[in-house]
């Protein structure tokens, strides 16, 4: 499917620069918005405490508890959330899950957390890419984000844990890739957003192609990409068609019985865009 992105203001800054925030300081007239500190992890060494932004709705919640939606790189979605995004989904509860950190992204740990192990139980390894850097810390990373980041959320508002979302953009689409494909109960609905298959396709390709879901009950998925996008640092101009890689990726994910899969292109969108582009449609998905 192809779409025109929803209008939107001037992209935020992005490549290592500090996040604005301003919904903390304008919030939305439906959620209450705060944020969370949690220590760091002895299970992933060298990774900062996690900064949690969560919206709280202001509206008493339903008997089960509001949908949740949580979404990796916090610190970077919620610079992108605008106070429209949220009043458009009252009931819905939204939780950014960052690093303790002024930047939109903290590379070296969110390519550690973010990406799979080669095997169930493998741990990190250095990362192919980036010799020095570690990565394939995504299976202590899910323990982390489904066991004390869950906590802390439910302690502050009660959800619902059969309405939960994941949303993660680049080397967090990979992530949630992942999870959906290795832990696929973990929440109910996944947003995958531009997914950095090129970090490892083949690994990528294991994980959809060894994914078991019940088509009794569907997992719902959200894939979504942009047409202009390229690897940051490689040259030549932007391309003028989705990742093929993307693509096939997601034709492997389609045939799988048992998930619900839709697919989007945004026409004109580089990576960065493709990540406030997806929001309405993410936001919208999560609040079902």
């Amino acid at each position: 499917m192809t779409r025109t992105p929803p209008s939107a203001p001037p992209l935020p800054p992005h490549g290592g620069r500090d996040a604005t925030l301003a919904i903390l300081d304008t919030p939305p007239e439906s959620h209450d918005v705060e944020t969370i500190v949690l220590p760091g992890d002895a299970a992933r060494a060298g990774v900062p405490a996690t900064r949690i932004f969560l919206a709280r709705p202001r509206a008493a919640p339903p008997a089960r508890g509001f949908p949740l939606l949580t979404m990796l790189d916090g610190n970077a979605a919620f610079d992108f959330l605008t106070p429209a995004l949220l009043e458009a989904v009252p009931g819905l509860a939204v939780a950014g899950v960052g690093y303790d950190t002024d930047k939109q992204f903290a590379r070296a740990p969110r390519v550690l957390d973010y990406s799979p192990p080669e095997a169930p139980g493998a741990g990190p390894r250095p990362d192919p890419h980036h010799p020095g850097r570690m990565a394939g810390g995504a299976e202590a990373f899910l323990d982390h984000l489904t066991g004390p980041v869950r906590a802390a959320i439910a302690a502050r508002v009660a959800t619902d844990p059969a309405r939960g979302t994941l949303w993660g953009h680049s080397f967090g689409g990979l992530c949630t890739l992942y999870a959906m494909t290795a832990r696929t109960g973990a929440f109910a609905r996944y947003a995958i957003i531009s997914p950095s298959v090129w970090w490892d396709a083949a690994l990528a390709g294991r994980l959809v192609d060894g994914a078991r879901f019940d088509p009794a009950r569907p997992t719902c998925a959200y894939l979504a990409l942009g047409d202009r996008e390229k690897r940051t640092g490689s040259d030549g101009p932007p391309p003028d068609s989705p990742a093929p890689a993307t693509m096939a990726l997601a034709a492997r994910l389609g045939a799988r019985p048992g998930l619900d899969l839709r697919v989007e292109v945004y026409p004109g969108a580089v990576h960065i865009a493709t990540l406030p582009a997806s929001l309405p449609a993410t936001l919208a998905l999560a609040a079902e």
